[in-house]
């Protein structure tokens, strides 16, 4: 799950010390990343498997995803091609850090990771929200009252269990997988699901057969403010990076601004105008809270 990776493993890893430095990396050759990657025509991301945001497609074995169909386009603009390292988030950002890779996929802000890394502007927003049962849904109304007392569907370890605690009376199930959490609230097990807008978007596009539907907005008294959720990529901090995100950052400017970001979206099921609502005008460097 994206959101449990983006949320939860960071605290993990600097526990453990993963976000020092551990030298220059196999890339330290190039005097920048623009120029290594202009001269070798590969844009390296660290990559791990996180539908609809980049996964392996099951049928073919090719990588796809949003974050993927961005990359890949913003590689081809400078003459590349898109090379997939494969590895557990928890050793994405270092290997970024190291200049092993050249990219992140698309990460939350913190202070630790801003350490080690250089952040694009933001390519997404995720938004938390509540899904009912769209048969028979016995949430009615996106509002605490309406939560109050309920059995609210949370995944272990996700930023939306502390969301769902702080629901008055709120009987909180949590569960090992966004899918189990969607069957749950298909099958009448748990009157509503905390979820980014992202993993409901994507399970319906995938299951039309889910009983799912999005309510609505967590409410803003326990949720972070959109605009601290949105999407980045990480490059290797410094000098190294400058030019590099320079054209990271128009590029994504660029997309946002002429609806092809929309467009890639939209094959994944996000349609929502809330996915893309003020990215195209946000600065380029981080903002949130």
């Amino acid at each position: 799950m994206k959101r449990l990776s983006k949320i939860s493993i960071p605290v993990a890893i600097a526990a453990i010390g993963v976000f020092t430095l551990a030298g220059c990396g196999t890339s330290g050759s190039s005097n920048n990343l623009l120029s290594k990657v202009e001269s070798t025509h590969t844009l390296t991301i660290a990559e791990s498997a996180y539908a609809p945001e980049d996964f392996q497609d099951p049928s073919t074995k090719q990588w796809t995803g949003y974050d993927v169909n961005i990359l890949r386009g913003f590689a081809k603009s400078l003459g590349a091609n898109l090379k997939i390292d494969s590895m557990p988030f928890s050793s994405s950002i270092q290997a970024v850090a190291d200049k092993r890779d050249d990219l992140t996929i698309d990460i939350y802000y913190t202070k630790k990771r801003a350490n080690v890394l250089d952040f694009s502007r933001p390519m997404l927003n995720y938004n938390d929200v509540i899904a009912v049962n769209s048969q028979n849904p016995t949430v009615t109304s996106p509002t605490l009252a309406s939560l109050k007392g309920k059995k609210i569907a949370v995944v272990v370890g996700s930023a939306e269990v502390k969301e769902a605690q702080n629901i008055p009376g709120a009987i909180v199930k949590q569960y090992s997988t966004v899918a189990e959490s969607f069957l749950a609230l298909s099958t009448g097990r748990v009157n509503a699901d905390l979820q980014p807008d992202t993993d409901v978007a994507w399970a319906k596009q995938k299951n039309p057969n889910l009983k799912i539907k999005i309510l609505g907005a967590v409410p803003s008294s326990i949720a972070p403010p959109i605009s601290s959720l949105r999407g980045y990529y990480g490059v290797p901090k410094g000098s190294y990076s400058t030019a590099f995100l320079a054209k990271l950052n128009a590029y994504l400017k660029q997309i946002a601004s002429n609806g092809t970001e929309q467009k890639i979206l939209n094959k994944y099921g996000m349609t929502s105008s809330v996915f893309l609502k003020g990215i195209a005008s946000a600065p380029n460097t981080y903002s949130g809270n």
